[in-house]
């Protein structure tokens, strides 16, 4: 093993690291916190918007350390021979999803991520808080990790292949 291959072992290690610190800490956020605080008392608005400010600098971290890190993993996978058409593809989508998930947070939610949208608008609103609060970056970040799994499983296939 060289320097190369423990540098790549580093990068993947903070890559998955802040992965699991964004959607973990988004899971605690959503189904464990957020309840607890509305249970004590009130409506919690305050301390939720507090929790969220905290939060938001965690997931500013993540998506820096995430973009980094992910592109120099891409680019190291890409350049395998075993990596083929259906390694791309998987690939695409986990990117594509990424992507939606950063613009989620960085530029259509910046004040109010993780806290939801109100729930008294109704039609377009209600439809398209569906797609853009935290419940939907939270999904979207199980999906990216379900990805990563196929992805892992592709790369083992064609070194075995």
């Amino acid at each position: 093993m060289d320097f190369t291959d423990v540098l790549l072992i580093v990068i993947r290690w903070l890559h998955a690291l802040a992965a699991v610190a964004w959607v973990g800490g988004g899971l605690y956020y959503l189904l464990v916190l957020r309840p607890s605080l509305k249970i004590a008392g009130g409506d919690g608005a305050v301390e939720l918007r507090m929790l969220g400010e905290q939060f938001r600098g965690l997931v500013n971290t993540a998506i820096a350390v995430l973009l980094v890190t992910g592109i120099v993993l891409t680019v190291s996978r890409l350049t395998n021979d075993y990596v083929g058409v259906p390694y791309v593809a998987v690939l695409g989508v986990k990117i594509g999803l990424a992507i939606y998930m950063f613009y989620l947070v960085r530029f259509l939610r910046p004040q109010t991520y993780p806290e939801e949208p109100p729930t008294h608008n109704r039609g377009f609103q209600r439809l398209a808080a569906l797609f853009t609060g935290a419940r939907a970056v939270l999904l979207l970040g199980v999906i990216v990790f379900l990805l990563a799994d196929i992805l892992q499983a592709l790369v083992e296939q064609g070194i075995d292949g």
